[in-house]
This record gives structure tokens, C-alpha cells and sequence, in this order.
């Protein structure tokens, strides 16, 4: 089954809100630590941010992508198990 391209497009969305930013020197509030959208209501604000449109059927897949992406986040930042 292909992916469909709004998937890559999320995926880049997330790495560049998930990524180091200089902005602080230009006056932008950047969070300490970005944290990976898990409500409805926060993927919906970051898909609507990356000028994306979620499918209804497929936003229980996408969530549970994002889960997966933040768990892996925390053991990366060195918690979790």
C-alpha cells in the first residue's frame, strides 16, 4: 500500500518543529525542549501550522505515530525506560 504524501509531509513538519532553532537571537520564543503534539488539539494546531490536512480515517494512525515518535524522543533525551 503506497503512503500517502500528507504522512511525509507531517513527518518533515515534526522534525523541523522538533529541530534546534536560532530564533531566540531574532527576538522568537523557542520552548526549551519541543514537545511532540499528542492531543487532538495539538495535531490538529501542527498539522494546521504545516498546512496540512489530516484525513479523519487516518488520524488514529497518526496519533499513534506521533506516541511512538515521542517515546522515542524521551529516551533520546534520556528518560523513559
Amino acid at each position: 500500500m503506497p503512503r500517502a504524501p500528507f504522512f511525509h509531509q507531517l513527518r518533515l513538519a515534526v522534525s523541523r518543529w522538533l529541530a534546534p532553532r536560532g530564533g531566540e537571537a531574532a527576538g522568537i520564543a523557542v520552548p526549551e525542549l519541543a514537545q511532540v503534539p499528542q492531543t487532538p488539539e495539538e495535531i490538529d494546531a501542527a498539522a494546521a501550522a504545516a498546512g496540512i490536512v489530516i484525513p479523519e480515517a487516518c488520524a488514529p494512525g497518526v496519533a499513534a505515530n506521533l506516541a511512538l515518535l515521542a517515546s522515542h524522543a524521551e529516551r533520546m533525551r534520556g528518560g523513559g525506560a
